[in-house]
C-alpha cells in the first residue's frame, strides 16, 4: 500500500531489499512477495551494502546502500525512524496501520530515508481446527497465552480468532521472559511452543532454558 507520490513497483524493491537481512518468516514472505513484481533478489559485493537485521527491540531490519537507508519494520518503530532523520510520516499512515491492524493482519511500514514509502499488508492464517484444540486443552485445565512482536490491534483479531485464553502483543524477548517467571511465581508449569526459523529458535530457546531451566519447551 503505497503512500501518496510513491510507485507500487517502488515500494516493493524498498521492502525486498530492506528484508534481505530479515529471518523472520515475515521477512522471508515480503522477499517472495515482491517477485510477484518482477523483483528478483539482488546480489551486492563484498563491502557495499550495510545490512541491519531484524531485532526484537528495534522492531525493524534494513540496509544502507549506494547512499540510501532503507527499513522495514512495525509502523511506530519506522515512524520515529523517520522523524530522527529529519522527516514526517504521511497523515494517511496511521489509519492505514490501525486498518490493517482491526482486520487482522500485520502492517510493517518501509522507509528511505526521511521518507515513508508505503505499507506492507502481511496476514496469518490460522489453521483450520485451532479453536478446537484450544477448548480442549481449556477443558484439560490448560490455559493458552499468544506471546507475538504483532502491536494490540492484530494481536487481539488474530487471539479472537483462534481462541486463544489470552495474549501479550508488542513482546520483546524481555518481556517474554518476565511473563513467564510471573506465571512461575504464582505456582504455574509453564510449556512453551515456538514459530520461527531454526538460527533464532535455538538462539532464544537456549536463552530461555538458562533463565528458567525448569520449563519445558517445544519448536514447531
Amino acid at each position: 500500500i503505497p503512500m501518496p507520490g510513491v510507485e507500487q513497483a517502488q515500494l516493493a524493491e524498498a521492502a525486498q531489499v530492506a528484508s534481505l537481512a530479515d529471518e523472520t518468516p515475515e521477512g522471508r514472505s515480503i522477499v517472495v512477495l515482491a517477485k510477484q513484481f518482477g523483483i528478483r533478489e539482488h546480489e551486492f559485493a563484498t563491502g557495499e551494502a550495510q545490512f541491519v537485521a531484524f531485532s526484537a527491540e528495534t522492531r525493524m531490519s534494513g540496509i544502507d546502500l549506494n547512499g540510501r537507508r532503507l527499513r522495514k519494520g512495525a509502523g511506530d518503530a519506522i515512524t520515529d525512524w523517520v522523524e530522527a532523520e529529519g522527516g514526517r510520516a504521511p497523515t494517511e499512515l496511521p489509519g492505514e496501520l490501525d486498518r490493517i491492524g482491526r482486520d487482522g493482519g500485520t502492517p510493517l511500514a518501509v522507509a528511505q530515508d526521511s521518507q515513508v514509502l508505503g505499507v506492507i499488508y502481511l496476514k496469518d492464517v490460522v489453521k483450520e481446527g485451532m479453536r478446537m484444540r484450544f477448548d480442549h486443552l481449556r477443558a484439560m485445565g490448560i490455559r493458552t497465552v499468544m506471546v507475538t512482536g504483532d502491536n494490540r490491534l492484530t494481536a487481539a483479531k488474530i487471539a479472537d480468532e483462534s481462541g486463544v485464553d489470552t495474549f501479550l502483543a508488542e513482546a520483546t524477548p524481555e518481556r517474554k521472559l518476565e511473563l513467564i517467571r510471573d506465571e512461575q511465581r504464582e505456582g504455574r508449569l509453564v510449556a512453551m511452543t515456538v514459530r520461527m526459523r531454526r538460527s533464532r529458535r535455538d538462539r532464544d530457546s537456549e536463552r530461555w532454558t538458562r533463565a528458567i531451566p525448569d520449563s519445558p519447551s517445544t519448536s514447531e
